[in-house]
């Protein structure tokens, strides 16, 4: 056969485009992308019938995250806006202050953004940074798109589209305007490299977790099975009787992994509240410092030049916060109330998903 790769005479018979050179994989995938772009009958039928059919739950899917993503969207802006502006001292106190109320519910993602900075934070930073670029020219061209009026009836053009003729004219317009993706895919693959990287860092470091929860499940379950397992057979039948055994077992574990991330929560707590309540005092002070603002308070409490070694000030603005934080966090059951929790709702996924990744995968 005188073509190589892809098939060039398939190609040559169904679009008529010439047999590709011996110029490389870059060369012929080139060729067939643009065969294939130009209209010619599709190579695998049935594979085309299955992705048209997918069509509706991605329409659907994108829609939904078209709706979601601007408040969120500006949200981060927003952030990222009065993270840039704020003197350091003042984002440490913040900093400080949400690891007080904050630390143990997100344990996960804690060590996460530990572990990224450890495995080559800067590098990370920089692909975030390109893909945020990336996107925010995605989203100018959308909001422009939203406003443009090419037939002059004086209503935007896309008020006459389908939720669904929309969402696709968004996608395409997204996808045009990257211009280089093959660069995003670079920093994308990197992101995902750097993600399993973490992955497998907290599994070691969440091991122990794992095992306390898995023993202890071991423990109950032949207890368990002598009280359930009577009442279970009877409710199941003897058709599924075969089951009792798994829905214990399964039951079990559940409970256990939820009571061992728990017990790992409360100690997160107690530790974050102090590390956090010594950031927000530490913070504090130097602000203070910086403003000038300790010359009139008494030798005794601020010694001149203050000295955080000397006094015991920031030690009583330290152990309160972390006091009120880690009760906080205990009595809230480590579930953030309204509207923080619809705020923080992507940071709760990613938390829950390394939790999943990291107990049962």
């Amino acid at each position: 056969m005188a073509g190589t790769g892809l098939g060039a005479p398939l190609l040559s018979g169904q679009t008529g485009v010439p047999e590709p050179e011996r110029s490389g994989t870059k060369k012929r995938m080139t060729v067939y992308i643009d065969a294939m772009a130009e209209g010619g009958e599709m190579l695998h039928p049935k594979l085309g019938a299955f992705i048209r059919c997918l069509g509706p739950l991605a329409s659907g899917l994108f829609k939904l995250i078209m709706f979601v993503m601007p408040f969120y969207w500006q949200l981060l802006s927003a952030c990222y806006s009065v993270y840039s502006v704020l003197p350091i001292h003042v984002l440490q106190m913040i900093f400080g202050f949400a690891l007080c109320f904050f630390g143990g519910t997100y344990v996960t993602s804690i060590a996460a953004i530990e572990a990224f900075r450890t495995l080559g934070g800067m590098k990370l930073l920089d692909s975030l940074t390109l893909v945020y670029d990336e996107m925010t020219k995605v989203k100018e061209v959308i909001r422009k798109d939203s406003v443009e009026d090419k037939d002059g009836d004086g209503t935007a053009d896309i008020e006459a589209l389908t939720s669904t003729q929309l969402a696709q004219r968004s996608l395409v317009l997204g996808m045009k305007t990257v211009e280089k993706p093959e660069v995003l895919q670079t920093a994308l693959v990197f992101l995902w490299t750097s993600w399993i990287s973490v992955l497998a860092t907290l599994k070691l470091q969440f091991a122990q977790t794992i095992a306390l929860a898995l023993g202890t499940a071991d423990i109950l379950k032949f207890p368990a099975v002598i009280i359930f397992a009577p009442p279970l057979t009877l409710a199941l039948g003897p058709d599924l009787k075969h089951w009792v055994d798994t829905i214990i077992d399964t039951s079990i574990k559940i409970i256990a992994v939820m009571f061992a991330w728990y017990i790992k929560m409360v100690v997160s707590a107690f530790y974050s509240g102090l590390r956090g309540g010594r950031m927000f005092a530490d913070g504090l002070f130097k602000l203070l410092e910086e403003k000038d603002m300790l010359k009139d308070m008494p030798d005794y409490l601020v010694p001149k030049p203050y000295d955080p070694d000397k006094t015991y000030l920031d030690e009583m603005i330290m152990y309160p916060l972390a006091a009120g934080g880690f009760l906080f966090q205990v009595m809230s059951g480590f579930m953030l109330p309204f509207p923080l929790n619809l705020v923080f709702l992507p940071l709760n996924i990613i938390e829950w998903t390394l939790r999943w990744e990291i107990t049962w995968h």
